[in-house]
């Protein structure tokens, strides 16, 4: 059937064609551009964050008064770190100072910090994981990262020399507790 537009109706075993446009594709060269562009911005953000490494911690004097751990960080990115606050206090376990912060650590340069703590009851420091905190200032501004310490030996049977490895929190407690005599 024919109307005045010139259009015609098909018949019904006539096949009709309909012209479809492609999909547009994203050609290789823009997704390269875009990708390139993310790991760009993702590089440079992290760039600026702050990758400290732990060399090592002890504590010193058996836990005597005062009880001092001390450690190594070492700036394994690849802009200054300032290191502006290290350690914090817990129960039964207060925090006197922080030895060698403020300090500013260049990529792949190290400080010793020494912090040394009280304790004020035995039966309350912390038993469990208690990782350091780490206060570090870069070009993108302040942020905490967080330093496991390596386990001690617990020597409340002091003069034993050998005890069950616990958290260093404890340990420290433990024989300085011991030492003093206080429970």
């Amino acid at each position: 059937m024919v109307d005045g537009g010139g259009y015609r109706e098909p018949m019904p075993d006539e096949e009709v064609t309909v012209p479809v446009r492609p999909a547009r594709r994203l050609r290789p060269v823009a997704l390269v551009v875009a990708v390139l562009i993310l790991l760009v911005a993702w590089g440079g953000w992290r760039l600026g964050a702050p990758d400290l490494v732990q060399n090592g911690a002890a504590g010193d004097g058996y836990g005597w008064d005062p009880v001092r751990v001390s450690f190594s960080v070492t700036n394994d990115g690849l802009t200054n770190v300032t290191l502006v606050g290290v350690g914090r206090s817990g129960p039964g376990f207060e925090l006197q100072r922080a030895d060698g912060i403020p300090v500013l650590l260049p990529p792949g340069e190290s400080g010793r910090i020494t912090l040394v703590y009280r304790v004020t009851d035995c039966g309350r420091v912390p038993t469990g994981a208690w990782p350091v905190p780490v206060v570090a200032v870069t070009w993108r501004g302040e942020s905490t990262v967080y330093l496991d310490q390596p386990r001690q030996q617990r020597r409340d049977d002091l003069p034993e020399p050998q005890g069950p490895d616990v958290e260093w929190q404890e340990g420290l407690a433990a024989k300085n507790c011991a030492l003093t005599g206080r429970s």
